[in-house]
């Protein structure tokens, strides 16, 4: 209610410490004050305001905002007053024998502070409900646009007091002045305490059933549950396997954002227990009067923890609180918890990673046996083959077999004009360009030479006085790539994992191979071989263009070749013991129907395979490089001793190679089956074989019409050179142009067939439905996995073991204890405890730029009075000097208050 000057008849002043009313001020309705003892042993501060107001020109007109100009009025001592002139205040001062009256009426507003425990003064200045101009000591505040603190000595507290009032009065009338006994009274008679004090309203312990006990353990719980489960992924480092890939049931980003909010969850509750932990410590042994108490540095240890930056931008308190043991231990979780999302995603976050190479039985599909050139023939994609039934399938192999061995020649040809610039190559076998082939125009294959110990040219000059080039060539198995997209194996393809996965294969299977031997031989040591030379033979001379040639006739067959009477094989050469013709070795040697010319070549394809499972090929080089023809002896068979490997890689494709006589290779196909030989011999690639020869144009010399694959090859032949003939480090050899050429052969006929070294069906060379056929293999995959990515990333495992270990003592702590105690290293309660407390001494100096030096390490306790629920904050006895900061001429708040406004 608005209270008028006509009504205030309690004179002048309402607060015996100087508050002047204000007429025109609003105030609450008023409260009653029991007043049990006052003090007059000396004339009070609000005694002497109230004198000076009584002798100013100017009734009600002086004002403590006003203290800044100093009034000019003479002021009359209150000694020189007529009694009837001075207030009964200033009268009890004048006459110390007056009797004590009350200093307030029924209906005064006034209320007084009582002394704070352990502390001289009252806690804080009676107040005046109408005007905010009075701080806990009583003195006056200035409005801002009159204060200056530019200069040391003009502060309210020093110069700003009536006449004759000093500070030594102000704190002398405080000390001897006791208003504990005052009483606040409310409208509805309840008794509030001691007037000015601070009486709890609630106790400083809660139980385990309060809602903040049971929060802050159900946060403890949650934390150390997935802190520890993160922790176990961390160390087991589970494959998620088809769990966690594209168009499955979780894609990687979504796992990706699943974990990264869990571990997010973890650190901010993590964070939280370790906060409430610090400052249970702290509070309790801040309630512990035989303790040491807390100090400033250790109360801003929790924003350590919350505000990492804090122990940079005040770095001054890490020197008195971080090498104690709590502090160690809270600088320690601080940094992790700073790093703990981070160990997170290198850790526990799904990521792409290679395990390790485990075995596993895979299920292939067979369907035909190997080298069946009907199957094969049937395979090729030729519209035409509804129009040409007998030979649509023969026609289309015949451009399959040109174009893939043409394509993987050149090649050939060019990895090896790249090595030869770049310094040569070696006449050692194992260490001169593989043949490559494509599969499925998506995959890389790379053949590897083998049985390089029968490659040596120079021994086997040493031995057989004639160059002999003998190359073994091995082909991975191609099936492997339908075993590997096989939904039964279940091995994650690229596309599952983003397109970035990656895979490898070890496959304990039977590997196509082809041997090409070549002999160089003179026209005198092939007279055996050559059918114009024979008595009775079918030739004509000189058909071709070329006078005296001899060539044979179109048309003849096996019936005119045949052995003389009484013998089994055909004629014998100087070359039997290094072919393996004859009688001895059970096989029949090749017929050529005639000498080619330079730069041309004949071939022998019609011996049936129950005398031979090879194909021949007769070249001529130029005079100007031998005068020898070279006679090339091809077949295939399967070989034991190797294991297919298949890589395939989201990003650089896929890639399959044969790896050969390796004994550490624990996927050998001999490894897995001890009985199979060495070299199964495969005699239906004879057929595939002959269809090969073909298309290549290899049997054009019989018409001398220089084909460019022939004319190529005569010019690869190795040329003699005594003991020191070796394989050119320059060009490639006839035999390795012919095994590179003939490696597509291999991977046609090994299509769909089984993947052991026999076919193992009775029911003929092809299967009407498709038979599933095991074999053991080894496979390392990338799939989606927790652990480490980059061996440096373990340190993080630090973080989560620290993280785990401190989130299990925090809810042991919290279980072992009854329940809570306030915090008061929370701000919020801190700031209450501290403004209802005494001044410290030993803080002089800091209450403008904040505390410096050993202040942070002045000692704290709470303390309870005794007569009272009162709660404050009281230093220890252990002094500190006070440090004094003059301010400068120009103060922080003037140059602060002058800037513009800025964007943030």
């Amino acid at each position: 209610m608005s209270r008028s000057t006509d009504h205030h008849e309690a004179g002048p002043f309402d607060d015996t410490r100087g508050l002047i009313s204000n007429s025109d001020s609003q105030s609450s309705p008023p409260r009653r004050t029991t007043n049990h003892k006052a003090s007059s042993s000396s004339i009070s501060f609000a005694d002497q305001i109230s004198l000076n107001e009584m002798t100013s020109p100017e009734p009600n007109a002086f004002r403590f905002e006003n203290f800044s100009r100093r009034s000019q009025s003479s002021a009359i001592p209150a000694s020189q007053l007529p009694s009837s002139q001075v207030p009964p205040i200033a009268q009890r001062a004048r006459s110390p024998q007056t009797p004590s009256t009350p200093l307030f009426s029924d209906t005064s507003t006034v209320v007084e502070s009582p002394s704070t425990p352990g502390f001289s003064r009252p806690l804080l200045s009676p107040q005046q409900r109408d005007s905010p101009l009075f701080n806990r000591n009583g003195l006056p505040t200035m409005p801002e646009d009159e204060q200056d603190i530019s200069t040391e000595n003009n502060t309210p507290y020093r110069d700003h007091f009536p006449d004759g009032i000093t500070m030594a009065n102000v704190d002398a009338n405080h000390q001897e002045s006791n208003f504990s006994e005052v009483r606040e009274i409310d409208d509805h008679g309840k008794d509030h305490g001691k007037l000015g004090g601070c009486p709890s309203d609630g106790d400083i312990f809660t139980s385990r059933k309060h809602w903040l006990s049971i929060s802050i353990l159900c946060l403890s719980i949650y934390s150390t549950v997935f802190s520890g489960i993160y922790l176990v992924l961390a160390i087991i480092q589970p494959r998620y396997g088809s769990k966690v890939q594209s168009g499955g049931s979780i894609s990687p980003e979504t796992a990706s954002v699943i974990f990264a909010f869990f571990a997010k969850t973890i650190e901010l509750s993590f964070v939280s227990v370790f906060v409430a932990f610090l400052g249970q410590v702290l509070s309790r042994r801040s309630l512990v009067k035989s303790s040491r108490g807390i100090t400033l540095a250790e109360l801003t240890m929790r924003t350590w923890v919350i505000q990492p930056g804090f122990m940079i931008t005040h770095g001054q308190t890490l020197k008195y609180a971080g090498f104690t043991i709590l502090g160690m231990i809270t600088l320690t979780n601080a940094f992790v918890a700073m790093f703990y999302t981070t160990a997170s995603d290198s850790l526990v976050s799904p990521h792409l990673r290679f395990g390790d190479w485990k075995n596993q039985v895979m299920h292939g599909k067979v369907k035909t046996q190997y080298a069946n050139p009907v199957y094969i023939g049937e395979q090729c994609r030729n519209p035409t083959l509804s129009i040409d039934k007998t030979y649509g399938g023969t026609t289309c192999l015949q451009i399959l077999h040109a174009g893939q061995a043409h394509s993987n020649h050149i090649v050939y040809l060019d990895d090896w004009v790249t090595r030869r610039r770049t310094g040569g190559i070696s006449s050692d076998l194992s260490h001169r360009p593989k043949a490559t082939a494509l599969l499925h125009h998506n995959t890389t294959v790379t053949g590897s030479w083998a049985l390089t110990e029968w490659s040596n040219v120079t021994e086997s000059y040493i031995k057989y006085k004639r160059v002999i080039n003998n190359v073994t060539m091995v082909m991975p198995h191609p099936g492997i790539f339908d075993v590997a997209r096989a939904e039964k194996n279940a091995i994650l393809q690229p596309e599952h994992l983003g397109g970035v996965g990656e895979y490898k294969l070890r496959a304990a299977v039977a590997s196509p191979a082809i041997n090409v031997l070549c002999v160089n031989m003179n026209n005198d040591e092939l007279h055996p071989l050559v059918y114009t030379n024979w008595p009775n033979a079918n030739v004509s001379i000189g058909d071709a263009g070329i006078p005296g040639q001899r060539l044979s006739q179109a048309g003849h067959t096996f019936g005119d070749v045949q052995p003389s009477a009484g013998q089994n094989y055909l004629n014998s050469t100087i070359v039997d013991d290094v072919f393996g013709w004859g009688e001895k070795y059970h096989h029949q040697p090749p017929v050529f129907p005639n000498y080619p010319i330079a730069y041309n070549s004949v071939i022998n394809v019609s011996m049936p395979y129950e005398y031979d499972v090879s194909i021949y090929l007769l070249t001529k080089p130029p005079d100007s490089i031998t005068t020898d023809y070279s006679v090339c002896k091809l077949r295939s068979f399967l070989f034991s001793e190797c294991s297919t490997h298949y890589t395939v890689s989201g990003t650089t494709g896929g890639k399959m190679e044969s790896h050969c006589e390796d004994h550490n290779d624990d996927m050998a196909y001999i490894k897995h089956n001890p009985n199979a030989p060495a070299q199964a011999p495969q005699s239906d690639w004879m057929n595939v074989g002959s269809e090969w020869l073909r298309a290549l144009a290899f049997g054009t010399g019989i018409s001398n019409a220089d084909a460019a694959s022939s004319r190529l090859l005569s010019q690869l032949v190795t040329v003699e050179a005594g003991p020191k003939t070796k394989l050119s480090p320059q060009l490639p050899s006839i035999a390795e142009s012919l095994a590179v050429m003939a490696g597509s052969t291999l991977l046609l006929s090994a299509m769909d067939s089984p993947f052991s070294h026999y076919w193992g069906y009775e029911i003929g060379p092809q299967l009407e439905d498709w038979a599933e056929q095991n074999f053991t293999a080894s496979i390392k995959s990338q799939e989606y996995t927790s652990g480490p990515i980059q061996q440096w990333t373990i340190v993080f495992y630090l973080v989560l073991a620290v993280v785990f270990a401190t989130n299990v003592f925090c809810l042991l702590y919290f279980i072992i204890r009854s329940g809570l105690v306030t915090d008061f290293s929370e701000p919020q309660n801190l700031f209450t405890l501290a403004v209802n407390s005494p001044e410290s001494r030993r803080l002089w100096g800091s209450c403008g730029a904040g505390p410096e030096g050993e202040q942070f390490v002045v000692d704290w306790h709470v303390l309870q009075d005794g007569g009272s629920r009162h709660f404050y904050i009281k230093e220890g006895n252990h002094a500190v000097g006070r440090q004094r900061r003059s301010l400068r001429s120009e103060s922080s708040y003037s140059k602060l208050s002058s800037k513009r406004k800025s964007w943030l």
